[in-house]
């Protein structure tokens, strides 16, 4: 049996990346196992700098990935979305959180630790999916790269509100610091960049 928060179905077209290949009685039977986690209100859950005793599966909602430069400068590197896992570095080499990872309003999750992810999943799958997960995230830093080194600053805040928004969660709580911070331009640029969208009615501002 799964957590009782949605139909049998939702379960089932999860499908998580860390557990691909395992069937839909052995994904029940972790779900099962894990400890559900709803959150109200923005939380963190995993701190940069300090080590985990467990990972989280998204199920629902995001969770926002943030990392702190030896200058203090906050910098959002990446919005997690369902079926993805947080932690999962850090917990099976045993290092530190590389990054801080906040679960935003509305979010659900499931954490395990080590132990329930090798008594429910072939050691063979895990390394294969972890291989496959970290390949992604290589591909998603080199092209981080070639924006930062390719694309003139107003492409750059494009193609990182882009990165950013998904289809289910269009609104982003950024500011225009953050975005010059992630686009490595100044606010003004930003702010005559973001001008623009809204006149082409591409995007909204709120405060």
């Amino acid at each position: 049996m799964a957590p009782p928060w949605f139909p049998l179905a939702r379960w089932d077209a999860l499908q998580p990346d860390l557990l691909d290949g395992l069937s839909p009685s052995g994904l029940r039977a972790f779900y099962a196992q894990c400890t559900p986690r709803i959150f109200a209100t923005r939380t963190e859950i995993l701190t940069q700098g300090e080590e985990t005793a467990c990972a989280f599966l998204i199920v629902e909602g995001h969770v926002e990935v943030t990392f702190v430069d030896m200058d203090g400068n906050t910098i959002i590197a990446y919005v997690g979305n369902p079926g993805e896992v947080m932690g999962e570095v850090e917990l099976l080499s045993g290092k530190s959180c590389a990054a801080t990872c906040q679960a935003l309003p509305g979010a659900r999750l499931l954490s395990f630790n080590a132990a329930l992810l090798m008594r429910c999943a072939p050691t063979e799958m895990i390394l294969r999916n972890f291989a496959r997960i970290l390949h992604g995230r290589l591909v998603r830093d080199q092209h981080l790269q070639a924006i930062a080194q390719f694309y003139p600053a107003e492409a750059r805040i494009c193609l990182h509100l882009l990165r950013l928004a998904t289809r289910d969660r269009y609104e982003l709580h950024l500011s225009q610091a953050q975005l010059a911070q992630l686009a490595g331009c100044s606010r003004q640029t930003v702010n005559r960049t973001l001008a623009a969208l809204r006149e082409q009615r591409i995007i909204e501002q709120r405060r």
